[in-house]
C-alpha cells in the first residue's frame, strides 16, 4: 500500500530547469529510501524528476504517476573520507559536504544544477573531474523485479556522460562516495573558480544544460558558434548568446520549440562538419506526434545517406 499522498495536478515546469512542463497527474516527494522503495513497489510505471536539469518534459505534461526526488537529501559520513548522499541531494549541497570536511573530487559539482541521481546516471563531470572518479557503491531499485540492487562502481560501467543505468529500467536511490584528503583553501579556490568561469560563460535563463554531448575532441558550442548558431530562434526559445550548445527559454517556449531548435542545430553541425551530435538533455512526458518525430531524429546516430523524407519538412533545403 502507498502510505504518501500524492499532490494532483501539479505543474512540472518549476520542476525543470528548462521551466517548460505541463500538468503532472500525481506527484510523489518520498523524504527516505524505505518510502521510496515502499512507494515504488506499489506502483507498476513512474516517472523520476530531480532538479529537472538536462531534462526537457512535454509542454502536454507527465500522466501517471511522478516521483519527485528533491526531499531525498540526505548526507551522511560513512569514513573519515566516505559520504552517503541520497538520490535528490543537489551537487551544490554535496560539493559543500565534502568541503567542509576539507575532501577533494567533489569540487566540480558546485556549478552543476543537478542531483547526485543524475548525476551518475550520465557521469555528469567539470573541472576535469567526472562522478566515475569518486563513485564507490550505487542502491538502485530495479524496475522490472522490483528489487533494490547495490552496485559497485564497475557495474555502472561509467563512460563519458553515460553509464549502464537505464531510466526506464533503473532508479537510484542513494551513492556512497570516496573522496581523498585536500586541502581547503585550495578546495575553496577550485570552487570559487568554477562558480566564476560559470557565471561568466554560462546563460542565467531557464535552461537545460548542455544541449549536446561534446564530439571529441571537438566541442559542440565552439562547432555551433562557429556556424553562427548563437543568432537562431524558434518560438519561444533561442540558442544562448553567451553559450551556443545552450537553449535558453526566453519566456514562453515550449517543448516543441525547443526540439525544433535542437534539430536545426545537429542538422546544421552534420551538413557543414559530417558529425552527428547526440542529445544530452532528455525528453520525456505527453509528447506530441511531431515531438516523437524530431525526438526519434536527435536519437539517430548516423545521418549520412538518410533520406530526406525523414528531414523534418522545416529542415529539408539544408539537405
Amino acid at each position: 500500500m502507498i502510505a504518501l499522498r500524492a499532490q494532483e495536478s501539479l505543474s512540472a515546469a518549476p520542476y525543470s530547469t528548462y521551466r517548460i512542463g505541463g500538468p503532472i497527474d500525481r506527484a510523489y516527494f518520498p523524504c527516505s529510501m524505505n518510502e521510496a522503495v515502499d512507494l515504488l513497489k506499489g506502483l507498476d510505471a513512474v516517472t523520476v524528476l530531480g532538479w529537472g536539469s538536462n531534462s526537457l518534459i512535454a509542454s502536454r505534461g507527465i500522466r501517471g504517476d511522478v516521483l519527485i526526488t528533491r526531499k531525498m537529501d540526505w548526507v551522511e559520513s560513512v569514513s573519515s573520507t566516505g559520504l552517503i548522499f541520497g538520490a535528490g541531494v543537489h551537487l551544490a549541497k554535496s560539493a559543500a559536504a565534502a568541503q567542509k570536511v576539507s575532501l577533494h573530487g567533489a569540487e566540480y559539482m558546485i556549478g552543476i544544477p543537478g542531483t547526485m541521481g543524475g548525476a551518475v546516471r550520465m557521469n555528469a563531470g567539470a573541472l576535469g573531474q567526472e562522478t566515475a572518479q569518486v563513485v564507490q557503491r550505487v542502491w538502485v531499485f530495479e524496475r522490472e523485479s522490483k528489487t533494490v540492487q547495490v552496485w559497485s562502481a564497475n557495474e555502472c560501467q561509467f563512460q563519458y556522460r553515460h553509464s549502464a543505468l537505464e531510466p526506464n529500467k533503473h532508479i537510484v536511490l542513494q551513492v556512497e562516495c570516496e573522496f581523498a584528503p585536500g586541502n581547503l583553501a585550495e578546495i575553496t579556490q577550485m570552487m570559487e573558480g568554477s562558480i566564476a568561469f560559470r557565471k561568466a560563460h554560462h546563460p542565467t535563463e531557464p535552461n537545460g544544460g548542455s544541449v549536446f554531448k561534446n564530439p571529441k575532441p571537438e566541442t559542440a558550442g565552439a562547432l555551433l558558434d562557429e556556424m553562427g548558431a548563437k543568432s537562431w530562434t524558434e518560438g519561444g526559445v533561442r540558442v544562448s548568446p553567451m553559450h551556443a550548445n545552450f537553449i535558453v527559454n526566453t519566456g514562453e517556449g515550449t517543448s516543441t520549440d525547443v526540439l525544433r531548435l535542437m534539430v536545426r542545430m545537429k542538422a546544421s553541425v552534420f551538413e557543414r562538419h559530417g558529425l552527428t551530435l547526440q542529445p544530452e538533455n532528455i525528453l520525456m512526458g505527453d509528447i506530441t506526434e511531431e515531438e516523437a518525430r524530431l525526438w526519434s531524429y536527435l536519437q539517430r546516430r548516423d545521418l549520412s545517406g538518410i533520406d530526406v523524407s525523414e528531414v523534418p519538412e522545416f529542415l529539408r533545403g539544408l539537405f
